[in-house]
């Protein structure tokens, strides 16, 4: 007998039905439970975190961990679980949430033995998060501030030689900042704008390789505001106080500078 469309359709219907309650019955057969079910004891979750974080499946490793972090706070499992689920973001390259658990672990287990690390991560966070030098600084003025801490306070720390190179990182990123700033008033022909940016960079930043081009763009601003004696006399300060910058070679840029032929 051969069915009409209709009579087609509505056979294959129940046909559906049973093919996906099948699947469904065979999925809680195999076992398969349920990632939130509140049955779970908080070990095994905390285990099969473990399991993922080992394997680098980070997010599936934070859910099990958040869901501790959440439900089972109060247990001996809270710190690990929370340490734990900002190493997972951290890993996951997610710094933001990294940073606001990282904080949460400092601000409510003072004495966790996951302390250092926590603080050291949340150095590497900000600096993650600092943007490249064209941008507001104002997240490496912080992240300078919180890694000198640390250095404060961990002397001894196995992570205090990157911490001092990420503040070197960082100053040269701040300098390179005001350096920018000085050289787009210098374009705009606002000469003592551009004085007060070099400036910046000649006295907080002095240990980095900008300093050298500062000085001697103070150098041209002056001469190109005809205040040619205050060059000089500009120069002559540094010839005193800082005769390892001032040798032959810094010599004969200035000196061209004064002469204005460069």
């Amino acid at each position: 007998m051969v069915l009409s469309n209709s009579e087609s359709r509505y056979q294959i219907i129940p046909n559906m039905k049973l093919i996906f309650f099948s699947i469904i019955f065979f999925i809680a057969g195999c076992g398969w439970a349920n990632p939130f079910d509140d049955n779970i004891p908080y070990k095994t979750r905390f285990e099969d975190g473990l399991v993922f974080f080992e394997d680098e499946k980070y997010a599936k490793a934070a859910q099990q961990f958040d869901i501790i972090v959440d439900r089972g706070s109060h247990t001996d499992l809270g710190d690990d679980a929370l340490f734990f689920l900002a190493e997972s973001y951290f890993l996951d390259e997610d710094y933001e949430l990294a940073l606001t658990e990282y904080e949460k672990l400092v601000s409510r287990m003072g004495f966790s033995p996951y302390i250092e690390k926590t603080r050291w991560r949340i150095c590497e966070t900000l600096m993650a998060l600092s943007p490249n030098y064209y941008h507001d600084q104002e997240s490496s003025r912080k992240a300078i501030i919180e890694i000198q801490q640390f250095l404060d306070d961990y002397p001894s720390s196995n992570h205090s030689v990157g911490a001092d190179n990420l503040i070197k990182e960082l100053r040269l990123r701040l300098a390179q900042k005001n350096m920018q700033t000085g050289e787009l008033y210098f374009k705009l022909k606002a000469y003592d704008s551009a004085i007060v940016a070099y400036k910046i960079v000649i006295k907080d930043y002095y240990d980095t390789t900008y300093y050298r081009d500062a000085n001697l763009e103070v150098i041209r601003c002056l001469v190109l505001l005809d205040k040619n004696e205050e060059a000089e006399e500009f120069l002559d300060s540094l010839n005193k106080s800082d005769e390892s910058l001032v040798n032959d070679s810094f010599k004969k840029i200035a000196s061209d500078i004064l002469n204005n032929n460069s």
